[in-house]
This record gives C-alpha cells, sequence and structure tokens, in this order.
C-alpha cells in the first residue's frame, strides 16, 4: 500500500513538471512574437509617416555653417518674406542682429501706394481712401559664425517665404593671389630701392626709377586694401532682407474743393445774408453813437457858444 502510494504520488510530479515545462516555451514564444510584432510596427510606423520638418530648416542652410580648415569662405544671402508688422519686425530684427555680434548697414523703410482714390460723401466733402503697403530692405553684417543662428531665429518673423538664396564662395584662391602679388611687388620694390641708391648723381634716371618706385607701391597698397576687404567680408557674411507686410487701407475725409462753385449759395440767399449784414451795422452805429453820448454833448455845447459869442461881435 505504501509503494503504491509513493509511486501516485511520483506519478503526478511528473505531469506537472512536464505542463510546466511546456508552458515556459510557449509563453516566451508569444513574448518574442509579440516582441516582434511591435517592432515591425513601429518600424514600419516610422517608415511610413515623414517626420515633419523643423521650421528653422526653412531658412537654415549648409551653405550658412559649413566650415572647412583648408577653406576661406565669403558668405551671402538674401531673403525676402512678409510678416505682421515690418516697423516691429524691423525693430527686433536690429535688436537679434546686435545680439549676435553684428550691424545694420543699412536700413530703407518706407511706405508703397497701391492706388488711392477718392468718394463723394457729401455736398461738399469726399473720401479719401489710400490702399499702401509697408516696406523695408536692410542690408546687415553678422559674424560668419553666428549666420546659421541669425537665419533660424528669423523664423519666427516669418509668415510667409517668397524667397530665400544662400551662397558660399571659397575665395582662397583670391588671397594667394593677393599674397603673391604682394610678393613679387615687394622684390621688385627692393631691386628699385637699391637702383636709386646705386644711381648716385644721375637725376633722369634716379627720377624715373622713383615715379617706378610709386607706382608699385600704389599697386602694393590697392593689393592689401583688396586683402583686407576679402577679410572683412569673410569675417563678417552680408544679409539682404526685404520684408514687407499685408496691404494697409487708410481713410481720410477731405473738402471737396473741385467742385465748390456748384455748392455756392443763390442770390436770395446772398441778398438775405446782406440785409442780416446791413442791419448789424446799424445797430453797431447806433450803439457806438450811444456809448459817444459824452462827446457829442461836449461838441453842441462848444457850438452854442461859439454861435453866442460871434453874434455878440
Amino acid at each position: 500500500m505504501r509503494t503504491t502510494s509513493l509511486l501516485l504520488v511520483a506519478f503526478i510530479l511528473f505531469v506537472n513538471g512536464c505542463a510546466t515545462s511546456d508552458r515556459e516555451p510557449a509563453d516566451s514564444l508569444k513574448r518574442t512574437e509579440v516582441g516582434e510584432i511591435q517592432e515591425e510596427t513601429t518600424q514600419g510606423g516610422s517608415k511610413g509617416v515623414a517626420r515633419p520638418e523643423k521650421p528653422e530648416a526653412a531658412l537654415s542652410s549648409s551653405a550658412a555653417r559649413y566650415a572647412d580648415s583648408t577653406r576661406r569662405f565669403l558668405r551671402t544671402g538674401d531673403l525676402r518674406f512678409r510678416t505682421a508688422d515690418v516697423v516691429r519686425t524691423t525693430f527686433r530684427i536690429e535688436e537679434l542682429i546686435a545680439k549676435h555680434g553684428g550691424y545694420v548697414a543699412e536700413t530703407r523703410l518706407r511706405s508703397e501706394v497701391d492706388r488711392r482714390y477718392t468718394t463723394p460723401i457729401s455736398a461738399d466733402s469726399v473720401l479719401e481712401t489710400t490702399k499702401y503697403r509697408v516696406i523695408n530692405q536692410l542690408t546687415v553684417r553678422i559674424p560668419a559664425m553666428a549666420l546659421d543662428t541669425t537665419l533660424k531665429s528669423l523664423i519666427s518673423y516669418v509668415d510667409f517665404l517668397d524667397h530665400r538664396t544662400l551662397s558660399a564662395t571659397d575665395v582662397r584662391l583670391m588671397l594667394l593671389r593677393d599674397r603673391l602679388a604682394r610678393t613679387r611687388i615687394a622684390k621688385h620694390e627692393s631691386r628699385l630701392t637699391k637702383a636709386i641708391d646705386e644711381q648716385g648723381n644721375k637725376l633722369k634716371d634716379a627720377a624715373q626709377a622713383e615715379a617706378q618706385l610709386l607706382d608699385r607701391q600704389e599697386q602694393a597698397d590697392e593689393t592689401t586694401l583688396n586683402t583686407l576687404d576679402l577679410e572683412d567680408r569673410i569675417a563678417y557674411s552680408t544679409l539682404t532682407l526685404d520684408i514687407y507686410d499685408r496691404e494697409r487701407t487708410q481713410r481720410t475725409v477731405l473738402p471737396n474743393d473741385a467742385n465748390i462753385e456748384a455748392y455756392e449759395p443763390g442770390f436770395g440767399t446772398k441778398a438775405l445774408d446782406a440785409l442780416q449784414t446791413g442791419w448789424s451795422l446799424l445797430l453797431q452805429l447806433a450803439l457806438l453813437l450811444m456809448r459817444s453820448w459824452s462827446v457829442i454833448l461836449l461838441a453842441l455845447v462848444s457850438f452854442f457858444l461859439y454861435r453866442k459869442y460871434r453874434a455878440r461881435k
């Protein structure tokens, strides 16, 4: 009996162990399949849905940030866009340029009238309507290293972008040409100086050599200035901004001077005005006489005394 019980317990334990081992591979397989399905779904979603482009990418460009130790880039840009308020945006852009170490080289803020017309609204008045836009053209200089950052910062002021043009011109060969020219001129200048010193009292030859030396010095100065100009344009990028806003409307009430004669009063009205004016003058004269009664009385007394005096004679 005891042996039978032990065999029964051993059989039950064996069956439970087999069931557990069967469930574990199934659960593992299920988890693996679910993980694979989720991974495929994630990958498929990333492939099927295009990532939205960052707003800064509309103005940024590799031409504004590409750097190479072996090249010297001269960067320029040209932007035209619509903004909500040109005047306010101009002030913000000027502050932004100064913040990045640049400066405003030129700004031309103006109003451009599209059309203007008048509409009669009464017998003596017209309504003048003016359709116009506010436009500003700015030329700014920005440190080359801050050009890309500045372009990304400008996106907050753009309502509609008309165009964006950026260029990066490698000018290392131009700088090399200027450097070689300066070397040649320096050598020639040295030889001319030596020749002048050796000529001694030969005034004519010395004068010609001096003229050639002066010409070479002018060429050297011109080459140096050209190199400095290139270095400045490399260090500071030039950005041209053409900004405008939506069409605005201004309405003003003005007097109608064009047909003023058509609205003049008639003869009857003028006659009535003349009678009123005459009556007013008569009243003013009466009031003047009333105010001058003392003078009139003195004049009458003087007159009677004078007549009495004449009668006695």
